[in-house]
């Protein structure tokens, strides 16, 4: 049997752009239009690609171009799996005679460019079956490529066989058996796995996982007519190939739906592991079977699960400072010290709960020269060290301990070219302890080594936003503290004293200092004792 043209003209053109009439001539055998009409009855695909590929829909149009794409380069690899790999698995036909193996090995050379067109044929179903938008009709017409690929595979293949057994290089029935078993695992798939790894996080592998057990009863009907077509009688060939397509396009359509399902949901897949589905030519991907590695979940300020409110956008109801200077406005808590109404250090404490290990997010904006931060692992009524400025108390009055907060704190002073992200140790001897771009190991009063460096301290600063909005998260478990902003580390100081002060179950709150006025909203805590 000759081979069909659209097979001749996909091996002539995997270099080139064109693959356009290789792709959609493998349909014109079997399509229809809306009339009942066949395509190559009213449009030789042949003489005109660029005209069927002008008929083309935009959605349909775009699902051609990404499975060519892919088709250029899978075709590429798939055409040329007659070498060593298939040697070696000649080998393992059993009892064979120098003169069989160098037959087989002939042979085989001979069946590769069918074998590989096999591969191309399913690689661009599953490149249809995984395009977005959905194209039913693309999907269609790949399960016609591959009907046609696997048909003219099996015949070549049959009458290699029939020619091998009408010479002196017959072989045994238990050798035919292993060489038809051989065969059919030497083409029909893509390889996939070359090129760069791509993982999935837990979340996306657990959906493809999922997806791919909801499939298994199509893929497993798509097997069983395979393995029918490859074990079929000639007469039968033809009827065992449109009982394949039949089922692949039963299991394309589901995968396709599936698929689209998948992409609507959180777990959605990149492109390039799209590309590496479509690679391997079955669409089963890598799940790894719990043993595979996976990425983490991609960072999400918003994500609360498990989280709890501190601010509910509206009061002050849980919170405690001095009035003079804190209030809620637009959705925020305000605190804002001015020439007239100056507060030195201030704080305004969330009373309702103490965390020692947990992780917090919230978004902070400073306005003016001065700075804040955030509290946590804190306490109030502990003695003031530092100085306070005689306006401050000729405003405020003496010194209200109740108002005053001391701990660790995530440093928020834009104004300031170093201190913003810095890990600060409020009211302590302990002051600066890991400053930003640092991570820094130390045991509370004790001495402190830099342990490794996250970044230039300039380069970082550059993320703050001065009079803007700015995306912190504090993270605590033990004595590792690390500090978040604008989704870049900035610090991470490590206190291996117990009894530090930076080890304690506390307070978290906010501080204003100098002229400045300083807004937090959103404010999650995950806490975990």
């Amino acid at each position: 049997m000759g081979m069909p043209s659209w097979v001749i003209t996909l091996v002539a053109r995997t270099k080139a752009g064109s693959l356009i009439s290789a792709a959609l001539h493998g349909s014109g055998i079997e399509e229809a239009d809306a009339q009942g009409r066949p395509l190559l009855d009213r449009l030789d695909v042949q003489a005109h690609p660029p005209l069927l590929f002008d008929r083309m829909d935009h959605a349909m149009k775009r699902a051609t171009r990404l499975t060519l794409f892919l088709l250029s380069i899978a075709s590429e690899a798939a055409l040329g799996q007659g070498g060593r790999g298939v040697v070696n698995s000649i080998d393992s036909i059993p009892n064979m005679t120098a003169a069989q193996r160098a037959e087989l090995v002939r042979v085989n050379e001979e069946l590769s460019l069918q074998s590989g067109a096999v591969t191309v044929a399913r690689n661009a179903l599953a490149a249809a079956a995984f395009a977005e938008p959905r194209n039913p009709a693309a999907i269609s017409i790949m399960a016609g490529a591959v009907r046609e690929a696997e048909l003219a595979f099996v015949m070549a293949h049959s009458n290699a066989l029939a020619r091998i057994q009408a010479s002196s290089n017959r072989l045994s029935p238990d050798q035919v058996a292993a060489w038809k078993i051989m065969a059919g695992s030497t083409q029909g798939g893509g390889r996939g796995g070359r090129g760069v790894a791509n993982y999935l996080t837990q979340r996306q592998a657990a959906a493809l996982a999922q997806m791919n057990t909801d499939l298994a009863p199509l893929v497993q009907a798509a097997t069983v007519a395979r393995n029918a077509l490859h074990d079929a009688l000639a007469a039968e060939m033809t009827a065992k190939a449109d009982a394949l397509k039949t089922a692949e396009l039963a299991l394309a359509n589901a995968r396709a739906d599936a698929f689209a399902r998948l992409q609507a949901s959180p777990a959605r897949l990149s492109p390039d592991y799209v590309a590496s589905l479509v690679a391997s030519g079955s669409g089963g991907g890598r799940g790894g079977g719990g043993l595979g590695f996976t990425l983490p979940e991609p960072i999400d300020f918003n994500d609360h699960e498990g989280y709890r409110p501190l601010f509910d956008g509206k009061s002050l109801k849980g919170w405690d400072g001095n009035p003079k200077f804190w209030r809620v406005e637009d959705g925020s808590i305000v605190g804002e010290s001015t020439q007239q109404n100056p507060s030195g250090n201030s704080y305004i404490a969330y009373r309702e709960v103490e965390a020692k290990d947990f992780t917090l997010k919230f978004e902070i904006k400073v306005e003016g020269s001065g700075g804040s931060g955030l509290q946590y692992r804190s306490k109030t009524g502990i003695p003031w060290l530092a100085p306070i400025a005689p306006n401050v108390t000729a405003n405020v009055g003496p010194v209200n301990l109740n108002w005053m907060m001391t701990g660790p704190q995530a440093d928020f002073w834009p104004s300031s070219p170093y201190w913003t992200g810095q890990f600060y140790s409020e009211n302590t001897p302990m002051r600066i302890m890991a400053w930003r771009g640092q991570v820094v190991e130390g045991a509370g009063m004790g001495t402190k080594r830099l342990m490794g460096n996250i970044g230039d301290r300039d380069a970082l600063g550059k993320l703050v936003r001065m009079n803007d909005w700015n995306q912190y998260t504090v993270i605590a478990r033990g004595g590792v503290l690390i500090h978040i902003l604008n989704d870049q580390l900035m610090a991470v100081m490590v206190d291996d004293d117990p009894q530090s002060s930076n080890n304690q179950s506390g307070l978290f709150g906010i501080e204003i200092e100098a002229t400045t006025k300083v807004s937090v909203r959103n404010i999650w805590l995950k806490k975990l004792n």
